[in-house]
Formats: C-alpha cells, structure tokens, sequence
C-alpha cells in the first residue's frame, strides 16, 4: 500500500460540543490530522450531554440545536428517524443530544480511507508518556480524526508550530490548536469556610451529587436559581427526597417557561422581526427601555413576548459590542439576572413538576445571599444564614450544592492550560473577567498581539460575543473557526 504524504495536524483540545463538532468540520475535506483531546476520554457528549439524567431535558427546541449552521433541520430530522413525533418545536432529553453527537463524530471517523496495513482503532489510540507521538504500527500521518485520552497542561510555541504538553509527560507536535475546554467548573462559595469546603455535604460540582448519601427527609439548599438547579431540583425528587428544597440567588429569579403545549395551540408562534438596533441607545437603561418597548408593540399585535427575545440572538454580539466598558458593567451588575431568567429558560417538561413542587410548598426560592455557613456537628446538619437587604434568615440543611453555573474567570478556574497560556502571556483576561479577549476570526490574543496558530472556541470567547454557550450560536461560531483555520493553513 502506498503511503500518503503527511498533512497539517490540528489539535482540538476538549471533546465537549464545539470540540466534536470541529473536529467533524475540520475533517471532512480529508486533507488534515485532527487530534481530538480530552482529559476524561470522553468524545462528543462532553458535561453538558454527557453527565444528563432521563429527566434533565433540552432548554431549546429541537428546530435550534442543529450542529450545523448551514442545515438548521438537521437534529430534527435525526431525532424525528428515531421518533416520527419529534417536530421542530419539540423538547428532547439532553442524553439524546449527547447520542446525535456521539453519532456525528462515529460517522466522521468510519468516513476516513481504510486503513489496509492495520486494525488500528482511534478511539483507543494511545502513545507511551514521554515520548514525542509517533503513530502506532501500520498507521502513517495521513488524514483523519485521531481520540486521544490525556489532558493538555501547557502549549508551547515553536518556530515551524506548537507543542502540546500532556500531564502524563507525552508532547505533541502539531500545526494549529484550538481550546474547546467547555465551561469551567462553578467559583467555590465564599461563605463556605474553608475548613467546610472538602465536607461531602457541600457539592461543589452540582452534577456529581449522590442523592442515595443524603437523608431523604433532610431539606438541601441549592445556591442559584437558574437551569442547573432545576436540574438538580429534579435529580433530587427523581430519587425520591421528599425534604424541602430552597433555592436561593441574589435576585431569586427562577427561569422563566417557555410555552407549554396548550399554549402553543392556543397563541401559534408569531415570527418577530429583528429590530433596528442601530437606532438603540449605547447605553444599558437605553437598551433596556428600547427593549421594553418593543415588547409592548409585539404585545399589541398579538406577539409572544419569548418570539421577541428570540428575535435578538443574532445581533446580541452587536448589541454587546455597542455598549462602552462602563456600560457593560452596568449591565452585568443590574440587568444580567434578568436578561439570563428570560433569554435562558426551562422546557415545559422541566417547568412543570418545578410549578407543582413550588405550589405544593416542597421548593421554597430565596432572593438573597448566603453570608455564613456553620458546622452543627451535634445534628449532623449545617447552619446556613441567608441575607437579603437588612433581613436575615437561618436555615439548617443536610447539604448545600453549589448551583451557580459556570464561572467565567479563567484565573480562578484551577484549569492548569489557561494557567500556562496566560503565564506565558499568550492570552489575556478581558476587563469583565468573563473570559479571554479573541479576534473576531477566533484567535487567541496575547502579549505579541493576535496568534497565528491557536483558536478558540466556546464559553470563553463571551467577552466578545456576550452570547456564547447557546447551541444555535456555537454552531456558527465553530464553523467560522473551521473556515479561518483552513484559510490560515493555505
């Protein structure tokens, strides 16, 4: 068999959604090396897909979860080969998103010329730590898509590329990176003492708690009221806790539903218009009030308010990128509890037994900060003092999950690539601390300015684009990535 030549190789650190779907992107001309990387040896589903429960559901409608922005109907139809019922407005279960990706990077692989010479499986592709990669007996370096199990803990520049350092001691040599790390783990809680922190009755990963380790009968306080703690929420009732369940955050917003069934019978969607947001003041109030008023106008012709929030996903960036720094702040400080309770909200079959659990008094929601948290070794329990204002609650809880979502500042996320990236100076935090500062093609910004061999993708280009976590959004933005890249290695 004669060998092919060898081509470019891309390593795609983070197997998660924007790593998978890169990855797929990336190979289908066959003419690179994808080395797909994650420290879990887990490809496509990533946390978000692959941590989901049967009762842990989509928060966005089929019809907006294709992976590719070119095919909007692409989920649905696959989803629909599988259950002819599914319909573009249909809420799926977040397991079956993490098959469909799953699914995506099988058929990318099996897509690859045969290899004559060898039975090698990528999936299980592994190279001895310590040694620079050579490819395994009867494998050249031709095109294709390689999994490969390990954790990236620093990216080094090189005259002709970069090298990748593994925590087992391997090294990588390769001609492009991208970051597709996903979502950093939740910011511990401040009021938690130290001394409390390691304490198994103080989740600090929401998706790892153990309802069989808590006393069924013992109320749990869940810190934030967004999506991840309705799906805890949920987990905990699915196995049976019958104890209160507080929800607390500074606001107290829970998320708002998006419409259920019957009322989508009986208010068909009604498509908004974008609006003119040149014409929008660059000003947090003056969007807020410019907002307002468009949804006013959409209420009087018969409109849903949720069509008009939808309307905005694709000129958020724009809209983000309008406001000055201070303004930003301001929004961040003010508005952001807000804006993420109606644009991020729950599907109906998550909603549904939240209302019941509320209206039945077992889910009791907090608009206030948790300040103290005290060991009371004699009942087993910790004594948790909530605050809001001048007002000061005490609550006595079996455990307390940390439920406040990802945090955005890479310094703090004990992720030990993004040390040594911003260590090194090859990127920077952005004044916000919402993650790292990009160019408007993906790349990585530095000390020396733009990099001409890493990317970015996901969570961690929210400086720039505000709204980077949304299926319907990092689609676009990892085929954009795709395209910059290739044209970068031309």
């Amino acid at each position: 068999m004669q060998r092919r030549a060898s081509c470019p190789v891309v390593a795609v650190v983070g197997a998660g959604f924007c790593g998978t779907l890169l990855a797929v992107l990336l190979a289908r001309t066959g003419d690179l090396r994808i080395l797909l990387l994650d420290r879990r040896g887990r490809f496509g589903p990533g946390l978000a897909y692959g941590e989901a429960q049967p009762q842990h559901m989509l928060n966005t409608p089929a019809g907006r979860m294709s992976a590719f922005a070119d095919d909007p109907e692409h989920f649905t139809r696959w989803a629909r080969a599988r259950d002819p019922k599914v319909e573009g407005g249909s809420f799926l279960p977040r397991a079956e998103y993490g098959a469909y990706l799953r699914e995506l990077l099988a058929s990318a692989m099996a897509a690859e010329p045969p290899e004559e010479e060898s039975d090698f499986d990528p999936l299980g592709a592994t190279w001895r730590p310590g040694k620079a990669p050579e490819p395994p007996p009867g494998r050249d370096e031709g095109p294709g898509i390689v999994c490969l199990e390990g954790q990236v803990i620093d990216l080094l520049p090189t005259g002709d590329g970069l090298r990748l350092r593994l925590a087992d001691g391997r090294m990588l040599r390769v001609d492009r990176a991208v970051v597709c790390t996903g979502n950093l783990p939740p910011a511990a809680l401040p009021a938690v003492p130290e001394a409390l922190r390691r304490d198994p009755r103080v989740v600090a990963d929401p998706w790892s708690l153990d309802p069989t380790r808590l006393d069924p009968d013992a109320p749990v306080l869940l810190v934030g009221t967004g999506l991840t703690a309705l799906d805890v929420a949920l987990t905990l009732a699915g196995a049976g806790h019958r104890g209160a369940l507080h929800l607390a955050s500074r606001r107290g917003l829970l998320p708002r539903p998006h419409r259920s069934p019957a009322q989508r019978g009986q208010h068909p969607a009604h498509h908004h218009p974008t609006p003119q947001v040149d014409a929008w003041p660059a000003t947090a109030l003056g969007m807020l009030r410019a907002l307002r008023a468009e949804l006013r106008g959409a209420a009087a012709r018969g409109v849903d308010w949720r069509e008009v929030i939808a309307s905005l996903r694709p000129v958020t960036p724009a809209l983000w990128r309008r406001l000055p720094t201070s303004e930003q702040d301001r929004f961040l400080r003010h508005l952001r509890p807000f804006w993420d309770s109606h644009r991020h909200r729950a599907a109906p079959a998550t909603w549904a037994p939240i209302a019941a659990m509320q209206a039945a008094g077992r889910l009791q929601v907090h608009a206030a900060r948790v300040i103290d948290v005290v060991d009371v070794p004699e009942r087993g329990r910790l004594r948790v003092t909530l605050e809001h204002g001048e007002r000061r609650e005490s609550l006595e809880v079996t455990a307390i999950v940390n439920c406040t979502g990802p945090a955005a500042d890479p310094r703090g996320a004990g992720d030990p690539l993004l040390a040594a990236m911003l260590a090194r100076g090859l990127g920077r935090v952005d004044a916000h601390a919402l993650g790292l500062e990009i160019t408007d093609d993906g790349r990585l910004i530095g000390r020396g300015g733009a990099s001409a061999r890493v990317w970015v993708a996901g969570p961690l280009r929210r400086p720039q684009l505000w709204e980077s976590s949304g299926v319907l959004e990092l689609a676009a933005q990892v085929a954009a990535v795709s395209a910059a890249l290739r044209a970068s290695l031309r």
